[in-house]
Formats: C-alpha cells, sequence, structure tokens
C-alpha cells in the first residue's frame, strides 16, 4: 500500500513545498533544462517509426487550440474579459515535455505522445502568432524568435542528442529505464520551482479580486477535465490513454511564459492552477497503476 503513495507524494510535496518558498520562483531558468534532460531520456529508447504523425495527432492538434478558442469566445461574449483571457492560456496550452516520461509510468506508448508533443508545439506557436493579437491586443512580433529559440531547444536538441547517442552507443536506450527514479526526482523539481513561482505571484499581489481568482481555478479545472476526457474519446480503445495525456497534460512553463510576456500576470494564473489539477489526475493514474502492478505481481 505504502509503495503506491510513493509517487503520488512526490507531486503534491513538491508542489506545497513550493508554495511555502516562494524565493524558488528564481529557479525558473532551470524548468526548461530539466525539461530538455527528462524529454532526452525518453527519446533514447524510442523507435524513429513511433514518431510518424498519425491523423489522430492532428485532431488533437485540432481540439487544442479550440479548447482555446471556444471558451474564450464564449466568454468574451458573456462580458467576462478576464476569465475569457485566462481560458484562451490554458486551452491553448499545448503537450507538456513531461507528457512522455508520465505516459512511460503509466506504461503507455511514449512515442505516440512525443509525437503530439512535437505537433502541437509547433502547431499552437504558429497559431499564435495570428491569436495573440486580436486576443491580447498585443501587435508585436518580437515573440517569434524567442519561441523558435525554445522550441529549438526543448525539442529538436534533446531529439537530436538521443539520436547522436543512440548511433554511437546503441546500449543507450537502456538508460531510461535506469534512469526512471532521476527523471521522476527532476519532474518533482519542476513542480516545486512552478509552485513558488505561484506563490510568489500570490503574495506580490495581495490586492487580486478572490472571486476572480477563485472562478479562474474552477475554469482551470474544468478546460482540465474536459481536455482528459475528449482526449480520450477521440483516441478510442486503441489511443485513448495516449491521446488523453496528450490533450490533458499541458506546456504549462511555456504558456504562462507567454501569457506573462504578451498579456498579464493574471491571466497566467489560468495555467497556473492548470498545473495543480494535470498534475493531481496524474498523480491519481500513477497510484491505480502501481497498485495494478503490485497487485498482479506474486508475493
Amino acid at each position: 500500500m505504502l509503495k503506491t503513495l510513493i509517487r503520488p507524494s512526490m507531486i503534491f510535496i513538491p508542489f506545497l513545498l513550493g508554495m511555502m518558498f516562494p524565493a524558488a520562483h528564481s529557479l525558473n531558468f532551470l524548468l526548461r533544462w530539466i525539461l530538455v534532460g527528462m524529454l532526452y531520456l525518453v527519446c533514447l529508447q524510442l523507435d524513429p517509426h513511433q514518431l510518424k504523425p498519425q491523423k489522430l495527432h492532428w485532431k488533437l492538434l485540432l481540439a487544442n487550440i479550440l479548447m482555446g478558442l471556444v471558451p474564450y469566445t464564449v466568454l468574451r461574449l458573456c462580458g467576462a474579459p478576464q476569465l475569457a483571457l485566462a481560458a484562451f492560456f490554458i486551452g491553448m496550452a499545448p503537450t507538456a515535455n513531461a507528457a512522455p516520461v508520465i505516459m512511460n509510468f503509466l506504461r503507455g506508448r511514449p512515442g505516440f505522445v512525443v509525437t503530439s508533443f512535437v505537433i502541437t508545439n509547433l502547431g499552437v506557436s504558429l497559431a499564435l502568432l495570428a491569436l495573440l493579437p486580436p486576443v491580447t491586443g498585443n501587435s508585436s512580433f518580437t515573440f517569434i524568435w524567442d519561441i523558435f529559440k525554445m522550441l529549438l531547444l526543448v525539442i529538436a536538441l534533446p531529439v537530436a542528442a538521443a539520436a547522436i547517442t543512440r548511433y554511437f552507443y546503441p546500449k543507450a536506450k537502456l538508460w531510461q529505464a535506469k534512469c526512471r527514479n532521476i527523471s521522476f526526482s527532476a519532474w518533482s523539481l519542476m513542480l516545486f520551482i512552478i509552485a513558488a513561482d505561484a506563490s510568489f505571484f500570490f503574495r506580490s499581489n495581495p490586492n487580486v479580486p478572490k472571486l476572480l481568482v477563485l472562478g479562474i481555478a474552477l475554469l482551470s479545472l474544468v478546460i482540465c477535465a474536459v481536455n482528459f476526457t475528449v482526449g480520450g474519446i477521440l483516441g478510442g480503445r486503441k489511443y485513448g490513454r495516449e491521446a488523453s495525456q496528450s490533450l490533458g497534460q499541458k506546456n504549462t512553463s511555456f504558456i504562462i511564459f507567454m501569457a506573462i510576456t504578451f498579456a498579464n500576470p493574471l491571466a497566467a494564473l489560468g495555467p497556473v492552477f492548470y498545473v495543480l489539477w494535470h498534475n493531481s489526475w496524474n498523480a491519481i493514474q500513477m497510484y491505480r497503476c502501481d497498485r495494478r502492478r503490485l497487485t498482479k505481481t506474486p508475493n
């Protein structure tokens, strides 16, 4: 029983510690490097043929964009511009770098999720070039180069490094299994830093209306539940778990950066709350997966 609680605790404990130590927000620069390292380990064990896009990946990309546009449009028409902006950034967040890692823990197909990560991050980045100006009223295009550099760093670098490593040292594909605990520890560190960043915002902005914050939190929860559910429906019986994770687990670090840079910190609160919701569901999934595995393992 205790073994099944280890991984969930490694999600909630870092999150609580991060909320207690807001000064740790200064470690934000480590996030991208942590994600690069985690994706590198996942890519080491992938068959290149697994990275071929399927029709389902394009459906997930379309669903990803609609999850940003539909709630934004509805809330905007209802006269709630701040909630609308938060909803836009929550829904538009692409697949997380860490999603393949979680899928590996869940004994699914990480290759499918890596392909989702590449397609949704590229597709959403291109979509944001057209959507951000009308949504935020910001006509600046200076973020194009920043997006390009970030995508090179978090996608091209680990994938290329993994391919080169496997070419010269084929046994490197076994490293992922040996380094699984290291990957999970790195992920916990990432959660700690994101929680610290959220805590720093709240303490620096004590005058933010509590009802608005509560509304953003609930909106984030609803969008999170819809994402995982719609992804599972689109994936069907064959890819339900992988599609659900691809659409539900978001690259919040990327979208929080975009919200803070091109909108305002309040709009970034949606993705911040989303970190809690999607990782809570990840914790439940891993608990259930570990429990099933331990139940099947003979004493």
